[in-house]
């Protein structure tokens, strides 16, 4: 039997793989801060447990001494914050960060250390488009999720002698709970989590390095090979959002 734990597994694509795995046979541990999703969803299933944890303040309690090596991780968890850079309150794009990248990396470096993973493992990380896509009313949301890949591209070699794989996943907009920081803006609804669920699957089984599952992660990857198109591009569509630069910082919350 499989082994696999998702981070942010009680909501919106976390949810979507979480129930993918536990219907086709795998033991699926849920990590996330949504206690009440998180255990009507373990406690649908058998083989699934529920970890409630905050990435943001990821500790060596965290993780319980039962919990058996894995097969599978998947980094999934996320939040964003968006709105003028500048104004922004930095403790929110902090928060941010610990959570889309530095618990995440937290997390990988302890299941090593205590040898949580299994010979040929497969690690997944949970990237977003904006990684080709610098997004000007979550710059904040991007550079984290950029980091988050530039993480799993480093951690590739260093983990191959054991025979583990890492897959890179980078979906675009998604009609999930995550689009409520974007709910002042045109952001259009996204598309189904169940719709991306395929590629993400056929691309972790076959231990792809980068999957683009959708048709607007593909056109991203596309664009960013034209150096400052996408941005120039993205800062035009969203600038009656943005503020001057230089805006005194933490001048809204």
């Amino acid at each position: 039997m499989t082994r696999a734990l998702i981070t942010g597994g009680a909501n919106g694509l976390g949810r979507v793989l979480a129930t993918h795995y536990l219907q086709h046979g795998s033991h699926v541990t849920i990590l996330d801060i949504d206690t009440d999703r998180g255990r009507s969803l373990a406690q649908a299933h058998d083989d699934a447990d529920f970890l409630p944890a905050d990435l943001a303040a990821f500790d060596n309690d965290m993780l319980p001494a039962t919990l058996a090596p894995l097969d599978l991780v998947i980094c999934n968890a996320g939040i964003s914050v968006s709105g003028d850079f500048a104004a922004l309150a930095s403790e929110r794009e902090e928060a941010v960060f610990a959570i889309n990248c530095l618990g995440h990396v937290r997390l990988i470096k302890r299941l090593l250390r205590e040898r949580r993973l299994n010979s040929g493992a497969r690690l997944v990380f949970i990237c977003s488009a904006t990684t080709f896509l610098p997004f000007p009313i979550a710059v904040s949301y991007a550079a984290s999720k950029a980091a988050l890949d530039g993480f799993a591209a480093a951690l590739e070699p260093y983990v191959r002698g054991a025979g583990m794989s890492v897959t890179r996943v980078y979906p675009g907009p998604l009609r999930t709970s995550h689009a409520r920081h974007y709910a002042g803006y045109d952001q259009g609804r996204g598309i189904d989590p169940e719709r991306i669920l395929p590629a993400i699957v056929r691309g972790v089984a076959r231990r792809k390095r980068r999957v683009l599952p959708d048709r607007a992660s593909r056109l991203l990857y596309l664009g960013s090979l034209v150096p400052g198109l996408l941005p120039r591009l993205a800062h035009r569509q969203y600038r009656d959002h943005l503020g001057p630069p230089g805006l005194p910082e933490d001048t809204a919350s």
